[in-house]
């Protein structure tokens, strides 16, 4: 599409530029208007007569004035105004060219597709218009078919995947139209901020595309020529490219080009692959006679096959028609994901020959077809951070993968590919895949395990998959029997495990202490450190800060500390991490930090499991507060006899008194204890019931690491002087053979 002479006057545009919605503030844009206004201005410089444009806003207050000194008789930019524009004024157009242009939110929608949402959009109802299925409108016979030969559509909206709970707010986005595309000689230009699952990025009031792509029009556009849009998009690609790699940019324009012939492709955003190495180039040889006996098999394949691939690759089909064996096996190395997706559509009916599969791992290094990749990358956005870390951490745990990045979905879908299946093998990622999906049971995951079989089924491992479908499933009751799905009060899907130290009794001045620490999640246990040399508090404190910095997520990994009965009452929450640093703070107020003992345990096992089965569901109110006069071990004992359904104790005992009372409750099988760690009798009595409260007994951890984060910003407040015994019988410390670290 180069420049050429062309009269401006015979040009539309339909600008429409959402920043008010009716949802809460979070929603409300400041920058669109900018955007619309600028790109209205650009094309008013040119020529084209300000009547030929249809201006659509929903401005913020501030920038309404704005609006109204451009365009008196713009028009609010709602679904009615934009399905009449649409739908009813552009039927009649008569024009060479039309330009469209939209900013605002956009988020991506059911199935996948692409919503840009209307000033409408509630909270939970978010409504639009399908992004793409405005896209179809244009190719069909709904605008003249005399006339609008050039069309250039420009949306700088997010292609957002919300998280699952936001997610299933999106409605459906609106269809303009059910019609079959009948006009593909219209040139179309599609230009969009970003790619689908990413976001549109904002600066100094302006979306960044927008302003970059308005550079490159006005350079291309001096003395009011039609710009050569390819070099406009080269322009605007060479600027990300520059933003990528001197700022760390992550947004990649992408733009859909159909010259008036045929559906028209993707223009990926990037350098062109590297040349192939000499085992690759006779990988793809092989690739090709094996593409080649397929289509021979089945004449005419060819040209079927090349019609569904147009739908998923993003570069232009071979010319030839119908094209060869090596013509399709290149064009598919040209688009990731390429071979392996060619070769689904080849051999549905029929089995892969394993060094087959190998030649597409060689070529491109990746197993999924590009819609099962594109697929789990949806799925990864919709899980959210947390959910990512949980599948992270399955991958972990099952083959020693410790350096997944979870914060980004494409990024992880990539590192989780990278574990390429062996020959007649079900891939790891499926593995890993069933591993989480069958501990988390939410929606998410029955769509994880649906995506999971169509792959398997593909490879033809649907038997394998099932085998380990049934062992996850094995692995997920078992986690939730033993109670770690509801590790700290949270559903078993935010459960990211335990770190656990073993301190041995203090030796010598200065209480010096041997110590051990591992990290545990359900059954898998891990060695971090040993420490035989025994070593002064602050010495340990410091190698806790390192090992909770590597192993353990800030707020979600509960810390238990394994002590001896005499120990029970070492303030360990309130130990400091970066405690000669700027960013001092205590263990207790960035994790929920526990005290445990399995001294005097094993004489009453079953009243310590019996009474930690009906603390997964009592409240506070069901703990059993002993009384303060209580000061020995035969009086305590003989309390808690009475009290076998107790889930649990609250103490105000004297401080004289607490070694008696400690060693009575972990003789009766008392399996959550707490205490004010300074204050006695009524005093403590009456802080105890105001900070407890009507809290559920499994959220205790976590309500206790915000009641000490609270008693950080006030001192007044009583939170860091409680203290929790929370011992499960289920999660012990190692056995002794465990204890050396690698």
């Amino acid at each position: 599409m180069t420049a050429v002479e062309h009269d401006w006057r015979r040009t539309h545009a339909v600008i429409v530029a959402v920043e008010q919605y009716s949802g809460s503030d979070g929603w409300t844009l400041d920058g669109p208007v900018n955007d619309a206004l600028a790109m209205r201005t650009w094309l008013t410089g040119l020529g084209v007569p300000p009547e030929n444009i249809r201006l659509l806003a929903s401005p913020t207050e501030g920038n309404k004035a704005a609006v109204e000194a451009a365009d008196r008789d713009y028009r609010p930019a709602d679904g009615p105004i934009i399905r009449k524009v649409f739908m009813e004024e552009l039927s009649s157009l008569d024009a060479d060219r039309l330009w469209i242009y939209w900013a605002g939110h956009g988020v991506q929608a059911p199935g996948g597709r692409w919503s840009l949402l209307y000033p409408e959009t509630r909270d939970r109802d978010m409504r639009g218009l399908d992004a793409l299925n405005l896209m179809t409108l244009l190719r069909t016979d709904h605008l003249p078919k005399r006339g609008v030969d050039r069309i250039t559509v420009i949306i700088d909206a997010c292609w957002q995947a919300l998280p699952l709970r936001t997610h299933t707010m999106v409605a459906d986005p609106e269809w303009l139209t059910r019609k079959p595309v009948i006009n593909k000689d219209r040139e179309i230009y599609w230009m969009r901020a970003c790619q689908p699952g990413a976001v549109s990025k904002n600066q100094q009031g302006a979306g960044l595309f927008t302003s970059v792509l308005l550079r490159q029009l006005e350079a291309a556009s001096a003395g009011g020529v039609a710009p050569d849009l390819d070099q406009v998009w080269q322009g605007v690609q060479d600027e990300f490219v520059r933003l990528g790699r001197e700022e760390g940019l992550r947004q990649f324009p992408t733009v859909h080009i159909s010259r008036g012939h045929g559906n028209g492709g993707d223009i990926p955003l990037g350098p062109p692959p590297s040349p192939l190495d000499e085992q690759q180039r006779r990988e793809r040889g092989k690739l090709i006679h094996a593409i080649g006996a397929l289509l021979g098999a089945h004449p005419g394949r060819a040209g079927e096959v090349v019609v569904g691939l147009c739908e998923q690759f993003t570069t232009d089909p071979p010319a030839t028609t119908p094209p060869s064996a090596e013509e399709l096996v290149d064009w598919a190395l040209e688009n990731p994901h390429g071979t392996v997706t060619l070769l689904a559509e080849l051999s549905a009916q029929a089995p892969v020959r394993t060094e087959i599969r190998k030649a597409c791992h060689v070529l491109q290094n990746q197993w999924l077809t590009r819609t099962e990749y594109a697929e789990l990358a949806g799925l990864l956005e919709r899980l959210g951070q947390r959910g990512r870390c949980d599948l992270a951490e399955a991958a972990r745990t099952l083959f020693g993968l410790v350096d997944l990045v979870f914060h980004d979905p494409a990024r992880l879908a990539d590192a989780l590919e990278e574990l390429l299946p062996k020959p007649d093998q079900l891939p790891q990622l499926l593995r890993v895949v069933e591993r989480f999906a069958a501990v988390d049971d939410g929606p998410v995951a029955a769509d994880l395990r649906a995506w999971s079989l169509r792959c398997a089924e593909r490879l033809g491992l649907k038997g394998q998959l099932m085998e380990r479908r049934g062992e996850a499933t094995e692995y997920a009751e078992a986690v939730r029997a033993a109670g770690l799905a509801q590790d700290q009060g949270a559903p078993h899907s935010g459960s990211w495990g335990r770190i656990q130290i073993r301190l041995h009794p203090s030796s010598g001045p200065g209480q010096r202490r041997a110590y051990e620490v591992w990290t545990r999640r359900g059954e898998d246990v891990h060695a971090l450190a040993k420490v035989d040399t025994p070593a002064s508090l602050e010495e340990i404190q410091r190698g806790l800060d390192h090992l909770l910095s590597r192993h353990a997520r800030t707020h979600d990994t509960l810390v238990e500390f394994f002590v001896t009965p005499t120990d029970l009452e070492l303030a360990v929450h309130r130990w400091q991490l970066d405690a000669d640093g700027p960013l001092e703070r205590s263990l207790g107020t960035d994790y929920p930090v526990v005290v445990r003992c399995t001294e005097l345990r094993e004489h009453q096992r079953h009243l310590w499991e019996r009474r930690w089965e009906r603390a997964c569901t009592a409240g506070a109110e069901d703990l059993h507060w002993l009384s303060a006069h209580y000061e020995t071990f035969k009086q305590v004992n003989g309390d808690l006899q009475g009290q076998e359904d107790a889930p649990g104790v609250v103490l105000t005992s004297p401080v004289r008194a607490r070694s008696e009372v400690f060693n009575a409750c972990l003789f009766g099988g008392v399996p959550v204890l707490i205490w004010h760690g300074e204050a006695e009798g009524a005093a403590a009595q009456a802080e105890l019931e105001t900070l407890l409260r009507t809290e559920r007994l499994r959220s205790l951890p976590q309500h206790l690491r915000k009641l000490r984060s609270a008693s950080e910003a006030d001192e007044s407040h009583h939170g860091s002087h409680m203290a929790l015994l929370w011992d499960d019988p289920h999660r012990p410390l190692p056995d002794q053979l465990d204890l050396s670290a690698p």
